[in-house]
């Protein structure tokens, strides 16, 4: 599966990231000894940290795929622009080129300040030829074998109109492969008619499942000539769960709610439906973020969730914490934990949302949720990367089936991890029922075609003093 590609395709550029940098290192160890040392007595090199070049072996390697993760290289190994990836690299190794200047070179011995420029330079100029030149050898094979079909991924078309057969025609006729290996059709009930051959067709829609996983399907290009926006987006919504790349012809880039970025992935003119709009370095930010803030707040705030904790089992019978299934990231299901801030024998097998006056809440649950502490342990969730700190609220499957009545468009917050709190949330608060769900909706939507660390940081100040105002009701 694509998935599986990408981890050993980012393993390989781990890895040559790694001999690259400590084959650099030795470069430069080199030339410090022989441009450098050559002017002081061996006593006084000994006490330079630049020497210690045995204890670095470890060190420069992994400072070097830690900023090239954060700068999002790793992210999409297959997406690769050969001039976005030789601005990249310049521009990340000279960053990190700086920050080894400053922790390890500025307290070198030298005999003027001549030398410092000259070791950065050198630092800097070896560093990035010898790690872009074995990254150059991979992408070029990547790309080589790719545009002439040696790699492919399989790849199904839904629809068997003309706008399905057009795209066919146009992948396939390209001299220089997309990487899409188009498998099949797949109907649609609704089609009134076939632009394709018979046998290219693998079946309908009630079979995707089976059509999937028999075929290692990676990629779903949704062809359809139809202009019914609900019969688009219910097309989305059965395809979600499978975690494949969901594209979409240009033409019905209007009916995707706000925009999705174009990801011309090969020159294919193809719209993204799962194109994340923050970029790879603030998504991996953001991830380290939600990863530090939580584990400093299960240290720091141990005391509390302790205290809390013995409140709920004094305030009725039950269990301390609450599990419930909802629904995250690209449609996948996942517990969320909460403390319980209901009577047990009031929760029932039907799921109901809680209303503000609602009789089933204990009196101590009425404050847990005022100042939204019932949702402290959801910390661990986004430890566990099911969720992050900032993010569309998860729902259960439940309401998302209602919720697809009436605003189908509801799939799009799949595209991002759920969060503990959302600019839906800061602005319209708890939601008793699906008119009001959908209600908050539209805010979920807008942040997802403004997402960003700023925007991220906005809502949590603004969540904040939403619970400090005792307003999470």
């Amino acid at each position: 599966m694509l998935k599986n590609r990408k981890s050993q395709l980012t393993a390989q550029y781990i890895l040559v990231d790694i001999a690259a940098s400590l084959f650099a290192w030795f470069l430069f160890f080199v030339f410090r000894r022989l441009e450098i040392e050559s002017s002081f007595i061996q006593e006084i090199q000994l006490f330079s940290p630049i020497y210690n070049f045995e204890k670095l072996l470890v060190g420069i390697p992994v400072f070097w795929v830690s900023i090239f993760w954060i700068s999002g290289y790793y992210n999409e190994p297959f997406n690769r622009s050969r001039l976005t990836e030789f601005l990249q690299t310049l521009f990340c190794t000279f960053c990190g080129s700086v920050i080894l200047f400053f922790v390890l070179l500025l307290n070198d011995p030298v005999v003027s300040y001549y030398d410092y420029y000259k070791s950065f330079v050198v630092l800097f100029l070896i560093t990035f030829l010898v790690i872009y030149i074995a990254r150059y050898a991979i992408t070029s094979t990547v790309t080589y074998n790719v545009h002439n079909r040696i790699i492919g991924f399989n790849t199904i078309i839904i629809g068997t109109e003309n706008n399905a057969l057009n795209i066919y025609n146009q992948l396939q006729g390209l001299k220089r492969s997309t990487g899409h290996k188009i498998i099949g059709f797949v109907s649609l009930p609704e089609e009134m008619h076939t632009a394709v051959k018979a046998d290219l067709i693998l079946g309908d829609m009630p079979k995707i499942d089976l059509i999937i996983k028999n075929n290692n399907i990676e990629e779903v290009i949704v062809a359809i000539d139809s202009d019914d926006e609900k019969s688009l987006f219910k097309i989305i919504n059965n395809l979600y769960k499978y975690n494949i790349n969901i594209k979409f012809t240009p033409q019905l880039y209007d009916y995707l709610v706000g925009g999705i970025t174009l990801s011309n992935i090969y020159a294919a003119p193809l719209v993204n439906v799962l194109a994340n709009k923050m970029p790879y370095w603030q998504q991996n930010c953001k991830r380290l973020g939600d990863i530090f803030f939580s584990a400093l707040f299960f240290i720091a705030g141990w005391p509390l969730m302790l205290y809390l904790a013995l409140r709920v089992k004094r305030s009725s019978d039950g269990p301390i914490f609450y599990k419930q299934e909802r629904i995250g990231l690209h449609g996948k299901p996942f517990n969320i934990i909460k403390f319980r801030t209901m009577y047990v024998s009031q929760e029932t097998d039907t799921p109901k949302l809680a209303s503000e006056n609602d009789s089933r809440i204990t009196p101590f649950g009425k404050v847990m949720r005022k100042y939204r502490l019932d949702e402290l342990p959801q910390f661990f969730n986004v430890l566990k990367g099911d969720m992050s700190l900032v993010g569309p609220r998860p729902e259960q499957k439940f309401f998302i089936d209602k919720i697809i009545e009436k605003a189908p468009y509801y799939s799009l917050v799949h595209k991002v991890k759920p969060g503990i709190t959302s600019w839906g949330m800061v602005m319209y608060g708890y939601a008793d029922t699906v008119d009001k769900m959908i209600e908050r909706l539209k805010f979920d939507i807008i942040y997802l075609e403004n997402i960003s660390l700023k925007i991220d940081l906005k809502i949590l100040i603004y969540t904040i003093l939403t619970i400090v105002k005792g307003k999470g009701v």
